[in-house]
């Protein structure tokens, strides 16, 4: 990458001379000289230089006022002044401007070599950052469909574990949700082999097409996902407009979509709708809504036919359960032992829920899921006949309670407990592990002995190996061999029955020189010197 040179001299033997200079070396070209400021300015124009090298003494305007107004024009050109005094001052307004650098008068060419070179790689770094950045960028904007696609995904299948960060997921994607429907397609079984004579990928390519021409029609915006058996879209609508407009007008387009799709796939595609939604975290409900009403088309006879989920729905309100997705989260967090965390969730997950009695039921599943869960996990050690009592009472309280937020605390109350013993138990094993290891240590201090060894022989990593040391003794294993090791040499010594060396070997030293720079910086003194004290 060649670099232009803008220089101004008002003596022309210098302007001459700094012309000369060998600008090629660093990969610089001359585009431009002038004798003063005004003269510079409009070139700089003209010419666009990377560097400008100028005088700060010169006619009509000097060097600092130029480089002030150059910089104006050109925020990212680099400047090097040139100046017949060392001013303090001077110095410090030459920074302020933002100029690179600046030499004395007479230049000093050795100096001026450092100057450009310092110059010309600092432009050529930052132009390299800026280039990386760009490209960083261009993938990125490349990437963000499939990362849209991605977040859109996790929301249909409740693949996420805090809602506020996927809150800001979407927001950094521009995705803004203001109420939705969920429609689920999908091809007639029968008919759905032949696929038109098409490859899988252009057969789908096409029915996404035509999906999503019609419905962008009837909504706002409409994101897609596939599974195995179907294509998912979800429709987005204002905040104003009705439930039922959202739904009848999905309906409406499934019925262009039906037509289009068989005149040109020769095939026959079904559609299930959910009910309109408006928390986005509860997508994965409307998706099982959705795939219900699809389903169920084939159960009636209507491979396909249309139908919404009030149409099969066995009541007017939805069937409102935890979805896995929430169940899954919410297990995470009692893993963790993050008890307010979990409530919190609780507390967000059954928001939506319409009645006690649907409440009830929820709780009873989540209760039981997380006691079973962690019970396979054989964290919480209870006989059966203390789960069968845990059990007994937590859903005697459950039946006790007789308004939704008492029946929500005692699902946290028992969240709560649960995490509580988990973190117990956790505690427990890992000081059972650390002792273990300490024993190990103690017996085998002899040998060759490293985190390797101890990784190999309780199949655990290094680093949860150090881990867990640390926290039990607040040491690392070399902390806790060298002073097992010590205190071995230490009782050898003073018993007076072995030679240094074989004292060495004994605590696991095969050099001896080794070994007693070692005592010496444990104890502060050598072995030698040790054994007459």
């Amino acid at each position: 990458m060649e670099l232009g040179v803008l220089i101004l001299d008002d003596e022309e033997i210098i302007l001459d001379g700094l012309c000369h200079f060998p600008w090629k070396d660093y990969g610089c070209t001359v585009v431009a000289k002038a004798e003063d400021g005004e003269k510079g300015l409009a070139l700089m124009t003209v010419h666009k230089p990377d560097i400008i090298l100028s005088d700060i003494k010169m006619p009509e305007m000097n060097g600092l006022e130029f480089a002030r107004r150059a910089k104006e024009i050109c925020p990212e050109v680099e400047i090097i002044l040139l100046t017949g005094y060392d001013d303090f001052e001077f110095a410090k307004s030459a920074i302020h401007i933002g100029v690179s650098e600046y030499l004395l008068k007479p230049v000093n060419f050795k100096e001026m070599h450092t100057a450009v070179g310092k110059v010309c790689c600092k432009i050529r770094s930052t132009r390299k950052v800026q280039r990386d950045y760009a490209e960083l960028q261009r993938k990125y904007q490349k990437t963000i469909p499939a990362v849209r696609r991605k977040v859109i995904s996790d929301l249909i299948y409740g693949r996420f574990n805090d809602s506020k960060e996927m809150q800001k997921r979407l927001e950094n994607l521009n995705i803004y949700i203001e109420q939705y429907v969920l429609v689920y397609g999908s091809i007639h079984a029968d008919e759905g082999k032949e696929r038109a004579g098409l490859e899988p990928n252009l057969f789908d390519f096409v029915v996404e097409n035509i999906c999503e021409e019609f419905l962008k029609q009837t909504g706002q915006q409409v994101y897609y996902e596939f599974d195995n058996l179907g294509y998912c879209f979800i429709v987005t609508f204002p905040r104003h407009m009705a439930e039922k407009d959202c739904e009848v007008c999905c309906e409406q387009a499934c019925e262009k979509i039906q037509k289009n799709i068989r005149e040109v796939l020769q095939v026959e595609m079904a559609f299930g709708i959910s009910r309109q939604e408006k928390n986005l975290f509860r997508m994965n409900h409307a998706y099982e809504q959705a795939l219900e009403a699809c389903e169920q088309g084939a159960y009636l006879g209507e491979g396909s036919g249309i139908l919404t989920y009030a149409d099969v729905a066995d009541i007017k309100l939805p069937v409102w359960r935890v979805s896995d997705g929430e169940k899954k989260r919410l297990l995470s967090e009692l893993m963790q032992g993050n008890i307010e965390t979990a409530k919190k969730l609780i507390q967000e997950i059954f928001e939506q829920c319409p009645d006690i009695e649907t409440i009830r039921y929820n709780v009873m599943e989540v209760m039981l899921l997380s006691v079973q869960y962690l019970a396979d996990r054989r964290i919480v050690e209870h006989t059966d006949k203390e789960n069968s009592i845990f059990i007994t009472e937590c859903l005697k309280k459950v039946y006790e309670s007789h308004t939704k937020q008492a029946v929500l605390s005692v699902l946290k109350s028992i969240v709560e407990y649960l995490a509580e013993r988990n973190r117990d138990e956790r505690l427990s094993r890992n000081q059972k592990s650390a002792k273990s290891m300490m024993e190990y240590i103690e017996e085998n201090y002899g040998e060759d002995l490293s985190l390797d060894t101890l990784a190999d022989h309780f199949k655990l990593s290094k680093t949860y190996i150090n881990r867990l040391l640390k926290n039990y003794s607040g040491k690392s294993f070399l902390e806790i061999l060298l002073k097992c090791r010590m205190e071995k040499a230490e009782d050898l010594i003073a018993q007076g029955e072995h030679k240094i060396y074989e004292i060495a070997e004994m605590v696991g030293y095969h050099d001896q020189s080794y070994f007693i720079r070692v005592f010496k910086r444990y104890y502060g003194v050598t072995p030698n010197v040790y054994k007459r004290i």
